[in-house]
């Protein structure tokens, strides 16, 4: 059928342009291709990992966001958060999500790298949370407490995204994963050593 008007032909090219490729699968049947998973961000799954801090339990999310932030701006192993959420996107990508439970995979490496749990994390950081004049919590540093970073025995180390997918399989997690040598990135964590 002719489109005789300019402007509806421009307005269809412009449709179908930004169309999805189809992509054959079968015998004729088309499937729109794969989107490529974001990977998770190393803020996001801090956030997952401590909004169960006991202190935290009676507030929602909302109230909560800015004191997780205010945590987050100081955390010591920032870098082992990245880390961490790029081993558990590559499992992720490749099992699926309903397979590799985030909660369960930290729970398994976060003590593994001696990562403070949620029931201590506020103590051993030096933060105390309070409640401020409109009933909602704040948090505050006490500046003489020394901040906890990655346990004695991973100081000398280099510690690699693989290092803890094979940390986490050998617990069980993930056990139908296999590593990609032509997509497997070879990011680590490298510790200095002085003498």
């Amino acid at each position: 059928r002719l489109i005789p008007e300019p402007a509806a032909q421009a307005a269809l090219t412009a449709r179908l342009l930004l169309l999805a490729p189809q992509v054959m699968s079968g015998r004729h049947r088309f499937v729109a291709p794969e989107k490529a998973k974001k990977a998770l961000n190393a803020f996001v799954g801090f956030r997952c990992y401590y909004i169960s801090i006991p202190h935290f339990k009676s507030w929602p999310m909302k109230k909560l966001s800015n004191l997780i932030g205010l945590l987050w701006e100081t955390d010591p192993n920032k870098s082992l958060w990245s880390l961490m959420t790029k081993a558990w996107s590559a499992i992720r990508d490749q099992i699926g999500k309903d397979r590799a439970p985030l909660d369960q995979f930290f729970s398994l490496i976060c003590p593994h790298l001696n990562m403070p749990a949620p029931e201590s994390y506020l103590a051993v950081l030096g933060w105390s949370v309070s409640i401020n004049e409109e009933g909602d919590p704040t948090i505050s540093h006490d500046g003489s407490s020394r901040s906890a970073c990655v346990g004695a025995g991973l100081s000398d180390t280099a510690l690699s995204v693989q290092d803890i997918i094979a940390y986490v399989q050998s617990m069980g997690y993930a056990s139908t994963y296999v590593a990609d040598v032509n997509t497997t990135s070879p990011t680590f964590l490298g510790h200095s050593v002085t003498s």
